[in-house]
């Protein structure tokens, strides 16, 4: 049961801004940056993100349960 739980779950990114570590505020499609950092899951804006300079994005992996 926790294995279709894990599956239907998004993936979660942390995006940060390369140039101001410190922006607080909204950005590119509702993405809230608190401390030059965001957490989104919607794949269209993590190409968005991806794809401008600026910005870093890495997949945030989940601490394993035990």
């Amino acid at each position: 049961m926790a294995a279709a739980r894990e599956k239907s779950k998004d993936k979660e990114y942390r995006v940060t801004v390369k140039s101001n570590p410190n922006y607080c505020g909204t950005g590119a499609g509702g993405a809230q940056f608190a401390h030059g950092e965001a957490r989104i899951t919607d794949s269209n804006l993590v190409n968005w993100f991806k794809s401008h300079e600026g910005y870093t994005v890495e997949e945030v992996k989940e601490a394993s349960e035990e």
